[in-house]
């Protein structure tokens, strides 16, 4: 398990519309003294594409040298941010479809965590957000942290989890908690838990069979929830930190409430590790979170 000081993040950012805060996104997560963080760069326009424009009259030949250029300007001016904030930073610039640039430079030089900025999108603009964000948060090795404003500003006071009672959800736990040194920042944690029954099986079961099922259903939340507090307190996080909350309904609707409900400054879901489109938390829960929930959210894969 990597320490904070050894951690290293990789910086994707979109050069023509930068999000102007986000070293400040990052640190209200993280600490940035000592972080290794890799700011990367992802020129779009392929060569075929650049070669048909440069059949338009009047577009400049070296369209590419150009885009190199500004958005080095971008780089240097957010790793000087960063510096100044106590980061170690290097800058990559490399050209072809941004999420699969990504997921390659990510495997090729190991990094543990890749945080994204989103930023601010139209209605068509998120839709459409899946195309990197979403395939980042799906085939990308390690944590995927999603940077978007949370309800309050400055340091992080507020984290939830969500879990679901598999091993993988319990183990995203463990590592955030040491990733994002949640311990040493006396970050208040809230561990929830959601009692779910398909609407199918209400739909055509007897209801003394449905209400077997919310009763069991009941019991393993709360055992969830009990596993996890000890779980915390082993990790040493004092008990005045922690709180329990068992919700009903829909997983991935009441997990994003409780994170609004709490003000969470943090949202943090396990899933499995590559491609894990298969389990719901990842194929629902997760995905959900990325698109719509009220603050970041990070996705700890085993």
């Amino acid at each position: 398990m990597a320490t904070l000081t050894d951690t290293r993040v990789l910086l994707p950012i979109d050069v023509t519309h930068p999000t102007e805060d986000i070293a400040e996104r990052l640190e209200q997560i993280m600490p940035l003294d000592g972080l290794q963080t890799h700011i990367l760069s992802v020129q779009e326009l392929l060569p075929s594409y650049e070669g048909l424009l440069s059949s338009v009259a009047d577009f400049p030949e070296d369209a590419s040298n150009q885009f190199t250029v500004k958005a080095r300007k971008v780089l240097d001016t957010l790793g000087e941010t960063l510096t100044k904030k106590g980061a170690k930073v290097t800058t990559e610039q490399v050209s072809g479809p941004a999420a699969a640039m990504i997921e390659k430079v990510v495997k090729d030089e190991n990094f543990h965590i890749t945080a994204l900025s989103p930023g601010s999108h139209s209605r068509v603009e998120t839709f459409f957000l899946g195309s990197t964000t979403g395939r980042v948060a799906k085939h990308v090795a390690g944590t995927i942290l999603v940077l978007r404003n949370g309800p309050t500003s400055g340091p992080l006071e507020q984290v939830v989890f969500g879990l679901d009672g598999s091993e993988k959800a319990k183990n995203a736990m463990i590592q955030a908690v040491k990733l994002f040194k949640l311990k040493e920042r006396s970050v208040k944690i809230t561990i929830v838990s959601v009692v779910f029954v398909p609407t199918a099986l209400t739909f055509i079961s007897p209801v003394e069979f449905v209400a077997a099922i919310n009763s069991n259903a009941n019991i393993a939340c709360e055992t969830i929830l009990a596993d996890a507090e000890k779980t915390l307190s082993d990790l040493g996080i004092a008990i005045e930190n922690m709180e329990i909350m068992l919700r009903h309904g829909d997983p991935s609707n009441e997990l994003l409430q409780a994170a609004k409900a709490t003000r969470a400054g943090l949202l943090v879901i396990g899933a499995q590790g590559h491609a894990a489109v298969q389990h719901f938390l990842l194929g629902s829960v997760a995905q959900r979170a990325v698109m719509h929930a009220p603050c970041p959210v990070a996705i700890v894969k085993s």
